[in-house]
Protein backbone atom coordinates (compact mmCIF):
# COMPACT_ATOMS: atom_id res chain seq x y z
CA UNK A 1 0.00 0.00 0.00
CA UNK A 2 1.20 3.38 -0.94
CA UNK A 3 1.10 6.62 0.83
CA UNK A 4 -1.30 8.23 -1.04
CA UNK A 5 -3.50 5.39 -0.23
CA UNK A 6 -2.73 5.01 3.11
CA UNK A 7 -3.66 8.67 3.75
CA UNK A 8 -6.56 8.42 1.83
CA UNK A 9 -7.87 5.41 4.17
CA UNK A 10 -7.04 7.12 7.30
CA UNK A 11 -8.82 10.46 6.40
CA UNK A 12 -11.94 8.35 5.08
CA UNK A 13 -11.92 6.58 8.49
CA UNK A 14 -11.55 9.93 10.95
CA UNK A 15 -13.82 11.91 8.63
CA UNK A 16 -16.75 8.86 8.72
CA UNK A 17 -16.02 8.93 12.52
CA UNK A 18 -16.85 12.91 12.91
CA UNK A 19 -13.75 14.23 13.38
CA UNK A 20 -13.18 17.80 11.86
CA UNK A 21 -11.10 18.25 8.63
CA UNK A 22 -8.24 20.59 10.69
CA UNK A 23 -8.01 17.46 13.39
CA UNK A 24 -7.34 14.86 10.59
CA UNK A 25 -5.09 17.34 8.61
CA UNK A 26 -2.69 17.35 12.06
CA UNK A 27 -3.50 13.81 12.29
CA UNK A 28 -1.57 13.34 8.78
CA UNK A 29 1.02 15.42 9.53
CA UNK A 30 2.30 13.33 12.51
CA UNK A 31 1.66 10.36 10.50
CA UNK A 32 4.18 11.97 8.03
CA UNK A 33 6.68 12.67 10.04
CA UNK A 34 6.71 9.13 11.54
CA UNK A 35 6.91 7.72 8.04
CA UNK A 36 9.61 10.04 7.51
CA UNK A 37 11.59 8.90 10.07
CA UNK A 38 10.51 10.60 13.25
CA UNK A 39 10.82 8.08 16.44
CA UNK A 40 9.50 10.25 19.45
CA UNK A 41 13.52 9.39 20.40
CA UNK A 42 14.97 12.84 22.05
CA UNK A 43 18.81 13.32 21.40
CA UNK A 44 20.30 12.37 24.27
CA UNK A 45 23.19 15.15 24.04
CA UNK A 46 20.23 17.99 23.88
CA UNK A 47 18.92 16.86 27.40
CA UNK A 48 20.40 19.71 29.58
CA UNK A 49 19.31 19.49 33.48
CA UNK A 50 17.27 22.45 35.39
CA UNK A 51 18.33 25.47 37.02
CA UNK A 52 17.37 25.25 40.52
CA UNK A 53 17.41 28.65 40.89
CA UNK A 54 15.64 29.95 37.54
CA UNK A 55 13.59 26.95 37.11
CA UNK A 56 12.42 26.22 40.26
CA UNK A 57 10.51 26.97 43.35
CA UNK A 58 9.07 24.91 45.79
CA UNK A 59 5.58 24.76 47.25
CA UNK A 60 6.58 25.75 50.61
CA UNK A 61 7.70 29.10 49.67
CA UNK A 62 4.85 29.94 47.59
CA UNK A 63 2.53 29.12 50.46
CA UNK A 64 4.72 31.16 52.66
CA UNK A 65 5.19 34.32 49.75
CA UNK A 66 1.60 34.49 48.08
CA UNK A 67 -1.48 34.81 50.60
CA UNK A 68 -4.46 33.07 49.04
CA UNK A 69 -6.28 35.81 47.13
CA UNK A 70 -10.25 35.11 46.63
CA UNK A 71 -10.27 37.96 44.13
CA UNK A 72 -7.50 35.84 41.71
CA UNK A 73 -8.88 32.43 42.87
CA UNK A 74 -12.24 33.24 40.81
CA UNK A 75 -10.12 33.28 37.64
CA UNK A 76 -9.62 29.66 38.07
CA UNK A 77 -11.00 26.59 36.24
CA UNK A 78 -10.52 23.23 37.26
CA UNK A 79 -10.30 20.16 34.63
CA UNK A 80 -9.20 16.72 35.35
CA UNK A 81 -8.14 14.17 32.54
CA UNK A 82 -11.58 11.63 32.66
CA UNK A 83 -11.04 9.13 29.49
CA UNK A 84 -9.41 6.31 31.11
CA UNK A 85 -11.00 2.77 31.33
CA UNK A 86 -8.19 1.86 33.73
CA UNK A 87 -8.01 -1.09 31.44
CA UNK A 88 -4.61 -2.09 32.77
CA UNK A 89 -6.77 -3.31 35.65
CA UNK A 90 -9.45 -4.74 33.55
CA UNK A 91 -11.92 -2.16 33.87
CA UNK A 92 -14.43 -1.88 31.55
CA UNK A 93 -15.70 1.48 32.52
CA UNK A 94 -14.38 4.99 33.89
CA UNK A 95 -11.42 4.34 36.17
CA UNK A 96 -12.79 7.34 38.29
CA UNK A 97 -16.18 5.28 38.80
CA UNK A 98 -14.74 2.52 41.17
CA UNK A 99 -14.64 3.50 45.00
CA UNK A 100 -11.60 4.42 46.38
CA UNK A 101 -12.37 5.90 50.36
CA UNK A 102 -14.90 5.67 52.53
CA UNK A 103 -17.17 3.99 49.78
CA UNK A 104 -16.65 7.25 47.68
CA UNK A 105 -15.86 7.10 44.07
CA UNK A 106 -13.07 9.09 42.33
CA UNK A 107 -15.51 10.87 41.12
CA UNK A 108 -17.56 11.77 43.98
CA UNK A 109 -14.24 12.84 46.31
CA UNK A 110 -13.00 14.96 43.11
CA UNK A 111 -16.73 16.28 43.74
CA UNK A 112 -16.78 17.06 47.28
CA UNK A 113 -12.53 18.83 47.13
CA UNK A 114 -14.83 21.31 44.73
CA UNK A 115 -17.54 22.16 46.94
CA UNK A 116 -15.24 22.42 49.76
CA UNK A 117 -13.40 25.23 47.88
CA UNK A 118 -16.86 26.67 46.53
CA UNK A 119 -17.96 26.98 50.66
CA UNK A 120 -14.66 28.28 51.90
CA UNK A 121 -14.19 30.64 49.73
CA UNK A 122 -17.94 31.37 48.17
CA UNK A 123 -16.68 31.08 44.76
CA UNK A 124 -18.13 28.87 42.23
CA UNK A 125 -15.19 27.42 41.37
CA UNK A 126 -15.98 25.23 37.81
CA UNK A 127 -14.61 21.61 37.50
CA UNK A 128 -14.44 20.52 33.86
CA UNK A 129 -14.12 16.34 32.64
CA UNK A 130 -12.15 15.70 30.15
CA UNK A 131 -14.01 12.59 28.92
CA UNK A 132 -13.76 9.90 25.96
CA UNK A 133 -16.36 8.47 24.35
CA UNK A 134 -16.92 5.43 26.88
CA UNK A 135 -16.76 7.46 29.76
CA UNK A 136 -18.82 10.81 29.20
CA UNK A 137 -22.24 9.30 30.08
CA UNK A 138 -21.16 7.29 33.28
CA UNK A 139 -19.19 9.99 34.76
CA UNK A 140 -21.89 12.46 34.25
CA UNK A 141 -24.68 10.21 35.76
CA UNK A 142 -21.98 9.94 38.68
CA UNK A 143 -21.97 13.83 39.30
CA UNK A 144 -25.61 13.94 39.05
CA UNK A 145 -26.22 11.42 41.04
CA UNK A 146 -24.13 13.57 43.78
CA UNK A 147 -25.85 16.48 43.21
CA UNK A 148 -22.77 18.21 41.48
CA UNK A 149 -24.10 21.69 39.51
CA UNK A 150 -22.32 24.49 37.82
CA UNK A 151 -23.11 26.97 34.95
CA UNK A 152 -20.27 25.43 32.53
CA UNK A 153 -20.47 21.99 30.87
CA UNK A 154 -19.34 19.28 33.31
CA UNK A 155 -17.60 17.72 30.17
CA UNK A 156 -16.02 17.79 27.09
CA UNK A 157 -14.88 15.11 24.76
CA UNK A 158 -11.05 13.83 24.16
CA UNK A 159 -10.63 12.99 20.22
CA UNK A 160 -9.97 9.41 19.09
CA UNK A 161 -7.90 8.24 16.57
CA UNK A 162 -7.04 5.41 14.27
CA UNK A 163 -4.04 2.89 15.62
CA UNK A 164 -2.19 1.91 12.23
CA UNK A 165 -0.06 -0.90 10.77
CA UNK A 166 3.48 -0.01 12.16
CA UNK A 167 4.72 -1.30 8.08
CA UNK A 168 1.92 0.47 5.81
CA UNK A 169 0.67 3.88 8.38
CA UNK A 170 -2.22 2.50 7.36
CA UNK A 171 -5.14 2.14 9.93
CA UNK A 172 -6.62 -1.44 11.34
CA UNK A 173 -9.53 -3.47 10.93
CA UNK A 174 -10.24 -5.37 14.22
CA UNK A 175 -13.15 -7.84 14.84
CA UNK A 176 -14.05 -5.23 17.72
CA UNK A 177 -14.11 -2.12 15.88
CA UNK A 178 -13.42 -0.46 19.01
CA UNK A 179 -10.21 -2.11 19.32
CA UNK A 180 -9.11 -0.11 15.79
CA UNK A 181 -8.96 3.06 17.94
CA UNK A 182 -7.11 5.02 20.51
CA UNK A 183 -6.87 8.20 22.38
CA UNK A 184 -4.39 10.38 21.37
CA UNK A 185 -2.97 11.42 24.40
CA UNK A 186 -3.89 13.83 26.81
CA UNK A 187 -1.68 16.14 24.91
CA UNK A 188 -5.05 16.66 22.90
CA UNK A 189 -6.58 18.68 25.75
CA UNK A 190 -4.91 21.98 23.89
CA UNK A 191 -6.61 21.00 20.45
CA UNK A 192 -9.90 20.50 21.80
CA UNK A 193 -10.25 23.20 24.14
CA UNK A 194 -9.43 25.55 21.14
CA UNK A 195 -11.37 23.56 18.17
CA UNK A 196 -14.44 23.35 20.58
CA UNK A 197 -14.59 26.80 21.83
CA UNK A 198 -13.79 25.58 25.12
CA UNK A 199 -10.74 27.97 25.14
CA UNK A 200 -12.50 31.32 24.55
CA UNK A 201 -16.03 29.87 26.71
CA UNK A 202 -13.69 30.36 29.55
CA UNK A 203 -11.46 33.35 28.70
CA UNK A 204 -15.09 35.36 28.14
CA UNK A 205 -16.63 34.21 31.54
CA UNK A 206 -13.19 36.04 33.21
CA UNK A 207 -11.26 32.49 34.15
CA UNK A 208 -7.25 32.84 33.72
CA UNK A 209 -5.99 30.23 35.25
CA UNK A 210 -6.76 26.34 34.40
CA UNK A 211 -5.33 23.57 36.62
CA UNK A 212 -5.07 20.27 35.05
CA UNK A 213 -4.65 16.52 36.74
CA UNK A 214 -4.88 13.36 36.15
CA UNK A 215 -8.32 12.03 37.34
CA UNK A 216 -6.65 9.54 39.38
CA UNK A 217 -4.45 11.48 41.45
CA UNK A 218 -6.71 12.87 44.20
CA UNK A 219 -4.02 14.38 45.75
CA UNK A 220 -3.99 16.99 43.35
CA UNK A 221 -6.60 19.58 44.89
CA UNK A 222 -7.19 23.42 44.40
CA UNK A 223 -4.25 25.49 45.79
CA UNK A 224 -5.32 29.35 45.77
CA UNK A 225 -1.55 29.80 46.82
CA UNK A 226 -0.14 28.91 43.68
CA UNK A 227 -3.06 30.95 41.66
CA UNK A 228 -1.81 33.94 43.38
CA UNK A 229 1.61 33.16 42.50
CA UNK A 230 1.26 32.74 38.45
CA UNK A 231 -0.88 35.79 38.59
CA UNK A 232 1.56 37.73 40.62
CA UNK A 233 4.45 36.75 38.62
CA UNK A 234 3.00 36.22 35.18
CA UNK A 235 4.36 32.43 35.04
CA UNK A 236 2.49 30.84 31.40
CA UNK A 237 3.19 27.57 32.66
CA UNK A 238 4.26 25.66 35.87
CA UNK A 239 4.47 21.87 36.29
CA UNK A 240 3.96 20.39 39.80
CA UNK A 241 7.60 18.10 40.22
CA UNK A 242 7.76 15.88 43.18
CA UNK A 243 11.47 14.34 44.05
CA UNK A 244 11.75 10.98 43.39
CA UNK A 245 11.79 7.71 45.47
CA UNK A 246 12.49 4.21 44.77
CA UNK A 247 8.86 3.04 43.90
CA UNK A 248 9.35 5.82 41.34
CA UNK A 249 10.45 4.14 37.81
CA UNK A 250 7.96 6.04 35.52
CA UNK A 251 7.46 9.73 34.87
CA UNK A 252 8.25 12.37 32.90
CA UNK A 253 10.59 14.83 33.56
CA UNK A 254 11.42 18.55 32.40
CA UNK A 255 14.76 19.35 31.18
CA UNK A 256 16.35 22.27 29.18
CA UNK A 257 17.14 21.15 25.49
CA UNK A 258 20.58 22.57 24.91
CA UNK A 259 22.06 22.99 21.11
CA UNK A 260 25.98 23.88 21.01
CA UNK A 261 25.36 24.98 24.63
CA UNK A 262 22.80 27.66 23.96
CA UNK A 263 19.02 27.20 25.64
CA UNK A 264 16.82 26.45 23.41
CA UNK A 265 13.19 25.83 25.56
CA UNK A 266 12.04 23.90 27.98
CA UNK A 267 10.67 20.04 27.24
CA UNK A 268 8.84 17.21 28.72
CA UNK A 269 11.02 13.69 28.46
CA UNK A 270 8.80 11.16 28.53
CA UNK A 271 9.65 7.11 29.57
CA UNK A 272 8.83 6.03 25.89
CA UNK A 273 11.45 9.46 24.18
CA UNK A 274 14.22 7.81 26.16
CA UNK A 275 17.30 5.81 23.76
CA UNK A 276 17.40 2.57 25.35
CA UNK A 277 21.03 2.92 26.15
CA UNK A 278 19.52 5.64 28.86
CA UNK A 279 17.25 4.18 30.45
CA UNK A 280 18.63 3.00 33.88
CA UNK A 281 20.20 6.66 33.73
CA UNK A 282 16.35 8.15 33.40
CA UNK A 283 14.66 6.19 35.80
CA UNK A 284 17.74 6.26 38.59
CA UNK A 285 17.65 9.22 41.17
CA UNK A 286 21.04 10.46 39.53
CA UNK A 287 20.32 13.25 36.53
CA UNK A 288 16.83 13.59 37.51
CA UNK A 289 15.93 14.47 40.91
CA UNK A 290 12.16 14.93 40.16
CA UNK A 291 9.43 13.98 37.96
CA UNK A 292 6.39 15.71 36.68
CA UNK A 293 3.33 14.45 38.50
CA UNK A 294 0.89 15.67 35.08
CA UNK A 295 -0.43 18.58 37.70
CA UNK A 296 -0.40 21.38 35.62
CA UNK A 297 -1.25 25.19 35.91
CA UNK A 298 -1.46 27.06 32.60
CA UNK A 299 -2.54 31.07 31.68
CA UNK A 300 -5.23 30.24 29.56
CA UNK A 301 -4.83 34.16 28.02
CA UNK A 302 -0.81 33.06 27.68
CA UNK A 303 -2.52 29.70 26.00
CA UNK A 304 -4.63 31.89 23.50
CA UNK A 305 -1.82 33.95 21.90
CA UNK A 306 0.53 31.19 21.71
CA UNK A 307 -2.01 29.10 19.58
CA UNK A 308 -2.59 32.35 17.56
CA UNK A 309 1.27 32.52 15.93
CA UNK A 310 0.36 28.99 14.88
CA UNK A 311 2.98 25.76 15.33
CA UNK A 312 1.89 25.21 18.64
CA UNK A 313 4.47 21.66 19.08
CA UNK A 314 3.72 18.78 21.16
CA UNK A 315 6.26 16.02 21.05
CA UNK A 316 5.52 12.93 19.32
CA UNK A 317 5.04 10.08 21.11
CA UNK A 318 5.60 6.53 19.04
CA UNK A 319 3.70 3.62 21.31
CA UNK A 320 4.29 0.22 20.06
CA UNK A 321 1.42 -1.97 20.38
CA UNK A 322 -0.08 -5.57 19.29
CA UNK A 323 -3.55 -5.67 18.61
CA UNK A 324 -4.74 -9.37 17.18
CA UNK A 325 -1.25 -10.67 16.88
CA UNK A 326 -0.43 -7.77 14.80
CA UNK A 327 1.90 -5.03 15.28
CA UNK A 328 0.46 -1.68 15.26
CA UNK A 329 1.30 1.89 16.54
CA UNK A 330 -0.63 4.69 18.56
CA UNK A 331 0.50 8.36 17.80
CA UNK A 332 0.26 9.89 20.66
CA UNK A 333 1.68 13.55 22.54
CA UNK A 334 1.60 14.35 26.27
CA UNK A 335 0.39 17.49 27.42
CA UNK A 336 3.35 18.57 30.14
CA UNK A 337 4.84 18.24 26.57
CA UNK A 338 3.32 21.87 25.87
CA UNK A 339 6.33 23.11 27.97
CA UNK A 340 8.22 23.58 24.90
CA UNK A 341 5.70 26.31 23.79
CA UNK A 342 6.48 28.66 27.04
CA UNK A 343 8.76 31.00 27.89
CA UNK A 344 7.40 31.77 31.17
CA UNK A 345 7.86 28.31 32.88
CA UNK A 346 8.16 27.25 36.41
CA UNK A 347 8.72 24.00 38.10
CA UNK A 348 6.57 23.45 41.40
CA UNK A 349 8.67 21.41 43.88
CA UNK A 350 5.77 19.67 45.75
CA UNK A 351 5.76 17.19 48.73
CA UNK A 352 4.19 13.93 47.58
CA UNK A 353 1.01 14.66 49.40
CA UNK A 354 0.00 16.35 46.29
CA UNK A 355 1.05 12.59 44.13
CA UNK A 356 -1.17 10.02 44.86
CA UNK A 357 -2.28 8.44 41.52
CA UNK A 358 -3.54 4.87 41.16
CA UNK A 359 -2.35 3.17 38.31
CA UNK A 360 -1.86 -0.65 39.06
CA UNK A 361 -3.84 -2.44 41.95
CA UNK A 362 -0.87 -2.49 44.14
CA UNK A 363 -2.00 1.56 44.00
CA UNK A 364 -5.04 0.70 44.99
CA UNK A 365 -4.81 -1.17 47.65
CA UNK A 366 -2.24 1.26 49.49
CA UNK A 367 -4.56 3.88 48.79
CA UNK A 368 -7.93 2.39 50.27
CA UNK A 369 -5.68 1.30 53.52
CA UNK A 370 -5.21 3.23 56.78
CA UNK A 371 -1.44 4.47 55.14
CA UNK A 372 -3.43 7.08 53.58
CA UNK A 373 -6.69 9.44 54.33
CA UNK A 374 -9.19 11.53 52.88
CA UNK A 375 -8.77 14.82 54.68
CA UNK A 376 -11.13 18.32 55.87
CA UNK A 377 -10.72 19.24 52.16
CA UNK A 378 -11.07 15.96 50.59
CA UNK A 379 -7.48 15.21 49.61
CA UNK A 380 -6.29 11.85 49.46
CA UNK A 381 -2.77 12.39 51.22
CA UNK A 382 -0.70 9.73 53.42
CA UNK A 383 -1.98 9.98 56.74
CA UNK A 384 -0.46 11.77 59.45
CA UNK A 385 -0.14 8.83 61.61
CA UNK A 386 2.36 7.44 59.55
CA UNK A 387 4.25 10.81 58.58
CA UNK A 388 4.71 10.88 62.38
CA UNK A 389 6.80 7.74 61.80
CA UNK A 390 8.48 9.19 59.26
CA UNK A 391 7.60 6.29 57.03
CA UNK A 392 7.68 6.87 53.00
CA UNK A 393 5.46 4.98 50.02
CA UNK A 394 4.86 1.44 50.82
CA UNK A 395 5.78 -0.63 48.44
CA UNK A 396 3.88 -3.15 46.87
CA UNK A 397 4.13 -5.82 45.24
CA UNK A 398 1.00 -8.04 44.08
CA UNK A 399 1.68 -11.40 41.91
CA UNK A 400 0.16 -10.54 38.41
CA UNK A 401 -1.07 -13.66 37.73
CA UNK A 402 -4.04 -13.46 40.81
CA UNK A 403 -3.86 -9.72 41.48
CA UNK A 404 -3.93 -7.80 38.41
CA UNK A 405 -7.27 -7.36 37.24
CA UNK A 406 -9.72 -5.40 39.73
CA UNK A 407 -12.54 -8.41 39.81
CA UNK A 408 -9.29 -10.81 40.96
CA UNK A 409 -8.55 -7.80 43.15
CA UNK A 410 -11.31 -7.63 45.58
CA UNK A 411 -12.22 -11.03 45.23
CA UNK A 412 -8.93 -12.18 47.24
CA UNK A 413 -8.47 -8.77 49.55
CA UNK A 414 -11.89 -9.45 51.32
CA UNK A 415 -10.44 -7.40 53.55
CA UNK A 416 -8.12 -4.76 53.38
CA UNK A 417 -4.90 -4.88 55.68
CA UNK A 418 -3.05 -2.53 57.76
CA UNK A 419 -0.56 -0.62 56.27
CA UNK A 420 0.25 1.74 58.53
CA UNK A 421 3.25 1.37 59.53
CA UNK A 422 4.40 -1.18 56.31
CA UNK A 423 7.54 -0.60 54.31
CA UNK A 424 7.03 -3.04 51.93
CA UNK A 425 4.70 -5.88 51.27
CA UNK A 426 4.82 -8.65 48.71
CA UNK A 427 2.27 -11.34 47.93
CA UNK A 428 3.43 -14.28 46.03
CA UNK A 429 0.64 -16.79 44.87
CA UNK A 430 -2.50 -16.95 45.36
CA UNK A 431 -3.80 -15.32 48.71
CA UNK A 432 -7.25 -14.65 49.89
CA UNK A 433 -7.20 -12.12 52.76
CA UNK A 434 -10.58 -12.84 54.25
CA UNK A 435 -9.46 -11.37 57.85
CA UNK A 436 -7.97 -7.99 58.87
CA UNK A 437 -4.39 -8.24 59.83
CA UNK A 438 -1.70 -5.77 60.35
CA UNK A 439 1.88 -5.03 58.52
CA UNK A 440 4.87 -3.74 59.78
CA UNK A 441 7.94 -3.20 58.22
CA UNK A 442 9.08 -5.66 55.28
CA UNK A 443 6.05 -8.47 55.16
CA UNK A 444 6.46 -11.26 52.29
CA UNK A 445 3.76 -13.94 51.91
CA UNK A 446 4.26 -16.90 49.72
CA UNK A 447 1.98 -19.45 48.44
CA UNK A 448 4.24 -21.94 46.40
CA UNK A 449 0.78 -23.96 46.19
CA UNK A 450 -1.56 -24.24 42.86
CA UNK A 451 -5.03 -24.21 45.64
CA UNK A 452 -5.80 -20.92 47.09
CA UNK A 453 -4.78 -20.29 50.43
CA UNK A 454 -6.57 -17.95 53.21
CA UNK A 455 -4.86 -15.63 55.65
CA UNK A 456 -6.91 -16.22 58.32
CA UNK A 457 -5.27 -20.30 57.82
CA UNK A 458 -2.53 -19.01 60.09
CA UNK A 459 -4.86 -18.17 63.07
CA UNK A 460 -2.62 -14.46 63.74
CA UNK A 461 -3.43 -11.06 62.70
CA UNK A 462 -0.09 -8.89 63.11
CA UNK A 463 3.13 -10.00 60.91
CA UNK A 464 6.56 -7.84 61.18
CA UNK A 465 9.62 -8.37 59.19
CA UNK A 466 8.78 -11.77 58.12
CA UNK A 467 8.65 -14.37 55.22
CA UNK A 468 5.21 -16.37 55.57
CA UNK A 469 4.21 -19.38 53.65
CA UNK A 470 1.18 -20.65 53.57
Amino acid sequence: MDQTEASTLTREKMKSAGLSDAFISDFLLKIDSVRNGETGIVNWVEVGDLDPKEDEISFESILSSYPADPNLLSKLVVIKLNGGLGTSMGLEKAKSLIPIKNGLSFLAVMAKQIEYFRNLYKIDVPLLLMDSYNTQKDSLDELKKHGFKQNLPLSFLQHKVPRLDSKTFSPIQCKNPLDEWCPPGHGDIYFTMMEDGILDELLDKGYEIAFLSNGDNLGATISPNIVSFLLNEQIHFAMEMTPKTLADKKGGAIYRKTVAGKFIQYELLETAQVPKEHEREFSGLGKFRTFSTNNLWINLRALKERFSKGNFSLSLIVNPKVVENRHIIQLETAMGSAVGNFQKFKGIIIPRDRFSPVKKTEDYLVRRSDAYSLNEDYSLTMSLARKKLGLGEVLVSLDETFYKKINQFEVLFKETPSLLQAEELIVKGEIEFDVPVSIKGKVTFTNPNSELRKISSLKRVNFENETVNL
